[in-house]
């Protein structure tokens, strides 16, 4: 697995100690990835609050941890855990949803902020503000797969192309009392 770790911000330095940190950390995550897999760590620091952000990108497969606490050795050691935490879980249920049979689909990889500045069309004070465009390959794949791919990003809704409605563009999103939604576009 190749590992990128880098500071945000001006007088945020990667020591080696830090580096060291991230490697053991990574160490643990092989058992889950493939030999092409890529951990980037971007650390921070604000005040006395250390932040690590974990972006882990494998063959069809993107997800993000991010942890934030008083000491950055830490904050990486926790952020390591629950990265592995994540892709355990969403080895088990693959494993358990293709019960050992090799699957067939394609998994959506997203590359994640590609474009991070705001829009500048978006200037006057009536309008809303765009503050972060995100770009990503959408592939055909079914709701079951997008849940599983929307708890590997954390987030609350992900877009794909629904394999099992002719490819149209749909969205699955986490409801407030429980459980998943569908959004499907109807045309008239």
């Amino acid at each position: 697995m190749k590992v990128n770790v880098r500071g945000k911000g001006a007088n945020v330095g990667v020591t080696d100690s830090i580096q060291t940190s991230v490697e053991k950390v990574a160490k643990k995550l092989e058992k889950y990835v493939s030999e092409n897999a890529e951990l980037t760590v971007v650390i921070s620091v604000a005040g006395n609050l250390h932040t690590a952000e974990f972006s882990l990108s494998d063959t069809g497969v993107f997800t993000r941890v991010e942890e934030s606490g008083m000491d950055m050795y830490n904050v990486i050691h926790d952020a390591g855990e629950m990265m592995e935490r994540k892709l355990r879980k969403y080895k088990e249920k693959l494993t358990a949803k293709y019960a050992g049979r090799p699957t067939n689909h394609a998994v959506a990889q997203r590359i994640g902020d590609v474009v991070d500045e705001p829009d500048k069309s978006a200037e006057s004070a009536d309008s809303a503000e765009i503050r972060r465009v995100k770009r990503f390959d959408i592939k055909p794949m079914f709701p079951e797969d997008a849940v599983l791919e929307m708890e590997m990003v954390g987030h609350d809704f992900f877009v794909f192309q629904n394999a099992e409605e002719h490819c149209q563009v749909n969205v699955i999103y986490k409801r407030k009392n429980g459980g998943y939604g569908l959004i499907q576009p109807t045309y008239e």
